[in-house]
């Protein structure tokens, strides 16, 4: 690949060796001349398609105006395959005239193929590499492939802008709560489980604002055990799950009062408390108290919302939060995979008992008894 650099870099380089600079110093990446960079800003691992073992790597830049009356760019999407994610974006960086530089990529998409397979692989060329980020969001793609969703985007302006869109708008209800790398780390590093926002692709509809034949959207959550994926939930057990890790806040839940045509509140705090109880030293239970509060966002059929109707949406509230719950509770049970981290929870709420929860959860976890209280409060207008 042909790099262009200046005649300070050289010098710059040359004098290395006498400035002190450990190895691992001189190990970072040159600088470049700005106009000769593409800046990634999305990068993509799957499997590569008929080889076992192998991955395919895709990057996508977002879209670059140009200077003055000059015409803007298109996003620059490139893939390449190798053994490794490591060779496969060196790889890439010998692709065009142009140096390509992965310090950008706020997003990082993983096939659902490749997180069958596990990710901690991944995870760990991110805290090594010298130009990726930890602090990059992490998405999982249902039913499909990375290098799909990033080279369906380039039409739409490049995948950049709207994975940030996603991530902006992820307090609204069809949209999941954006996890970076280091968070997934860290949870995967306390038990071996996590929780990923999932994405899938969907054909493009009139009003969605997709140029091209394809689009993005949220789809729940992507549930890791071990590492690997393990299941997926959305709807009702994604609910669930933002209520009991505290992402629910800003979602807009709708319900029809006997008294109303329609009623939308928004979720303004979630407070959840949870107690472990034992027998003789013996974990034998979990008491989970989560408490709902909301405001109303919308009234249809009504000037104001009467005190008995702010008592019935208070009702359902509780009721749709408890299912939600349940839902989220029970399939992290059937999966046995804490990936709601309620044994780190638990230790908090009783550090006396730590000891206890950390040699008794993990064996018993998928069969402990949970009781679920829940209650919901609707402000008054």
């Amino acid at each position: 690949m042909r790099v262009k650099k200046s005649a300070v870099l050289l010098l710059c380089a040359a004098l290395l060796p006498l400035s002190g600079c450990s190895r691992a110093e001189a190990a970072l990446p040159y600088a470049h001349e700005i106009e000769d960079t593409v800046l990634m800003g999305a990068l993509g691992v799957d499997l590569e398609k008929g080889a076992p073992g192998r991955v395919a790597v895709t990057v996508s830049s977002g879209g670059r105006s140009g200077a003055g009356d000059s015409p803007g760019q298109s996003p620059v999407v490139l893939s390449a395959q190798a053994e490794t994610v490591s060779a496969a974006c060196a790889e890439i960086q010998t692709f065009g005239s142009d140096f390509v530089f992965f310090g950008d990529v706020e997003h990082v998409l993983v096939g659902e193929e490749q997180a069958l397979t596990g990710v901690m692989s991944l995870l760990g060329h991110m805290a090594r590499d010298p130009e990726l980020r930890l602090e990059a969001r992490l998405w999982v793609i249902k039913d499909g492939r990375a290098g799909d969703i990033l080279f369906d985007a380039a039409s739409d302006g490049g995948a950049p802008d709207r994975l940030t869109a996603l991530e902006t708008d992820a307090e609204l209800a069809a949209s999941p709560a954006p996890r970076t790398a280091r968070e997934v780390l860290s949870d995967l590093l306390d038990n071996g489980c996590a929780l990923l926002p999932a994405l899938e692709r969907r054909p493009a509809r009139t009003g969605d604002g997709a140029e091209g034949e394809y689009t993005v959207a949220g789809a729940g959550y992507a549930i890791l055990r071990n590492g690997a994926l393990a299941g997926w939930t959305g709807g009702e057990g994604a609910l669930g799950a933002d209520l009991l890790t505290g992402d629910a806040p800003g979602r807009i839940l709708e319900f029809a009062a006997p008294s109303l045509a329609q009623t939308a509140l928004r979720l303004t705090e979630v407070k959840t408390e949870l107690t472990p109880s034992f027998t003789d030293g013996v974990l034998a239970g979990l008491a989970v108290t989560c408490r709902i509060e909301a405001q109303v966002a919308e009234l249809r059929g009504a000037d104001e919302l009467s005190e008995e109707g702010r008592i019935w949406l208070e009702e359902r509230l509780a009721q749709t939060g408890e299912a939600a719950i349940h839902t989220a509770l029970d399939l992290a049970q059937t999966l046995d995979a804490d990936y709601l981290h309620l044994g780190r929870k638990a230790a908090l709420a009783a550090p006396w008992r730590k000891a206890e929860l950390e040699t008794q959860w993990k064996a018993g976890f998928a069969a402990l008894p949970i009781s679920l209280t829940v209650t919901g409060q609707v402000a008054r207008m």
